[in-house]
């Protein structure tokens, strides 16, 4: 199901940005007698989805039975309210960076923006300066701000599931420590 989900993402994002300008560049691969189209952006995507998946298996195996305690039952219980937990650990991030610069550009964040300093002038010159910042971001070529987006969203996921990892980890060594004082 998270593999499901991963990849719908993806595959939105990609039609999402092919309907943006992204040039969906294709390589003939041979294979045996008949020659393959292979789309690289598709690729990225899809290894990205792969990555969230080996992301999200990691990370669940690695926190799934932290404090569930001996009683079957309750893992049961406990075992997919944990999976849904990591998923939703793993895949909001990664959907929020990757969409963040195609949001903060768009025409309805701009009126958002416009109206909120309408209502508190004190605002005016912090969002002048934020877009002023991210007129650049506009202005990028939509490969490179595809690369760019999908590179910084597994940065992200990864960087949370790494903490998520430790804080695992550090939560079993210390109920280790504490057994072995008593």
């Amino acid at each position: 199901m998270f593999a499901a989900v991963a990849v719908a993402v993806e595959l939105f994002f990609f039609s999402y940005m092919i309907a943006r300008g992204l040039v969906d560049k294709q390589v003939a691969l041979p294979v045996g007698p008949w020659t393959l189209p292979v789309s690289i952006a598709l690729c990225l995507s899809l290894g990205n989805a792969v990555l969230l998946l080996t992301l999200w298996m990691s990370v669940f195996e690695n926190i799934a039975y932290v404090r569930a305690g001996p009683d079957k039952q309750v893992r049961r219980i406990l075992y997919p309210l944990r999976m849904l937990r990591v998923a939703t650990l793993v895949l909001v991030p990664f959907t929020i960076v990757l969409f963040v610069p195609y949001i903060i550009v768009s025409l309805g964040f701009v009126r958002f923006a416009d109206s909120a300093t309408t209502t508190i002038p004190q605002l005016r010159q912090a969002v002048i300066d934020f877009y002023n910042w991210t007129f650049g971001i506009s202005r990028m070529e939509a490969s490179t701000r595809f690369i760019l987006s999908q590179v910084s969203a597994a940065l992200v996921t990864v960087a949370i599931g790494a903490l998520q990892v430790w804080r695992a980890r550090g939560t079993r060594n210390l109920m280790l420590l504490l057994r072995r004082r008593r």
